[in-house]
């Protein structure tokens, strides 16, 4: 019996680590999913947004898929993701996109979704994002969307 539940909490314990961290992938309620296309400053966007003040904590995330070339081994995209309300800007943030693959396994993941912001709407309305490459762009991405999760659990939050 004793074997048994050693060979259970192994795996249990690796899926508890792997997901730390993602609470703003993982938690609350998908509100919103939009299809996005490279622009030609190879970012995103501008994309509106319906924010409201009950949605907070609002998760923003980034999610693409890649494809399997050797040459895009180790590279990576650098981003800013930039909110904005009435021109005015509300958050901002920096964020990496890498090509998950390796060289014994070239495709890597089908895909990835990496947090771009969390935030608190402080009213409701239309805001507007953009993604900004602040270097040159690395990695080829298709099938990008910005989805949108509301209430979901962060560093802010009672566990």
């Amino acid at each position: 019996m004793i074997a048994i539940r050693n060979v259970l909490i192994l795996p249990l314990l690796a899926s508890v680590l792997a997901m730390t961290g993602c609470d703003e992938i993982v938690t609350g309620e998908k509100a919103q999913s939009v299809a996005v296309s490279e622009n030609d400053a190879g970012g995103y966007g501008p994309i509106l947004l319906a924010l409201t003040p009950d949605m907070a904590p609002v998760a923003i995330n980034f999610r693409a898929e890649h494809g399997d070339d050797p040459a895009e081994l180790g590279k990576w995209n650098s981003y800013r993701a930039t909110l904005s309300l009435d021109g005015q800007q509300v958050a901002a943030g920096q964020f990496n996109i890498n090509h998950t693959g390796s060289i014994d396994s070239p495709q890597g993941s089908p895909y990835l979704i990496e947090n771009m912001l969390t935030v608190y709407p402080a009213e409701a309305g239309d805001y507007e994002l953009s993604i900004t490459p602040t270097k040159p762009v690395e990695v080829k991405l298709t099938g990008t969307q910005v989805e949108v999760r509301r209430n979901v659990r962060d560093d802010n939050t009672p566990r």
